[in-house]
């Protein structure tokens, strides 16, 4: 494997970035079409491109969390919380709540 220089690597995460926000772009297309699709012929709406993109923009949203918190781990002054786990903590409460009111709304 060949080591790469400084422009090397801003070169490649440039050209990452730019395919990252492509992606981005063709899910957030695809899932507007298929509810506008879904609402104009009253049709159940596919939910992948949706999940798929709710995954994308979860995973580097954590993936930078994670990142900056290795990063600030052995300095003192920027000591800040265990946001990950807070967010995990609370993640898992909303969902929890959404399907339990889900399951309450479906008995009724």
């Amino acid at each position: 494997m060949k080591k790469m220089d400084e422009m090397d690597r801003s070169i490649q995460l440039r050209a990452e970035e730019l395919a990252y926000k492509a992606v981005l772009g063709a899910l957030i297309g695809w899932t507007c079409a298929t509810w506008s699709n879904a609402l104009l012929h009253r049709l159940p709406p596919d939910l992948l491109p949706g999940l798929i993109l709710c995954l994308a923009v979860c995973i580097q949203g954590f993936s930078q969390l994670l990142i900056k918190q290795k990063m600030v781990a052995g300095d003192e002054e920027s000591q800040e919380p265990n946001r990950i786990a807070r967010i995990l903590v609370t993640t898992v409460a909303v969902i929890s709540f959404l399907v339990c009111t889900g399951l309450l709304l479906l008995k009724v």
